[in-house]
């Protein structure tokens, strides 16, 4: 059996559509955020999500300290956002508008979701971490598109019509 090339892969996985996040968190009274689209729902009872960190990101150190974090999901125009928190280079909060939640951590205004968590566990596999979250406090905007990243680009999501009945 043939190694896997990292970067076959990744155009592989690049087929499967994500949304798009940018995960904040304060430690130390510093703000740390990334970009993220690897975060999915873990359980509804109680409410756990998850994200995953490349361990040799910047900002690993702080979501390893943090004990809360929140999870910001981008509205179709906030691609911007994406942008910045997706390189680990210059000052992403220089001259950016945001609020604080409730554990002081980033919430963007209008994001099509915001979800404030409580860090409950850590897991490694292969070059990243598997954080789980349970949730405290999130807020909807159901009047914004989602942001949507799907094979290298930034898309919104599209209705498609229900299929006819057969017959």
């Amino acid at each position: 059996m043939s190694a896997i090339d990292p970067s076959e892969i990744r155009k592989a996985l690049g087929s499967f559509a994500t949304g798009v996040t940018v995960i904040t968190t304060r430690v130390g009274g510093q703000l740390h955020g990334l970009t993220a689209n690897s975060f999915t729902s873990v359980s509804l009872a109680p409410p756990v999500l998850l994200f995953c960190i490349d361990r040799s990101r910047k900002s690993f150190a702080a979501f390893a300290d943090t004990e809360t974090f929140t999870i910001n999901v981008l509205n179709s125009s906030q691609r911007s956002l994406s942008d910045r928190f997706a390189t680990s280079s210059g000052d992403k909060w220089r001259e950016l508008r945001y609020v604080e939640d409730d554990l002081g951590n980033v919430m963007f205004p209008d994001a099509a979701a915001v979800f404030n968590c409580a860090k409950r566990q850590m897991i490694e596999s292969g070059d990243h971490m598997i954080v789980l979250g349970e949730v405290l406090q999130f807020q909807q905007n159901a009047a914004v598109d989602p942001l949507v990243y799907c094979r290298s680009q930034y898309c919104v999501p599209a209705a498609i019509p229900p299929a006819a009945p057969p017959g």
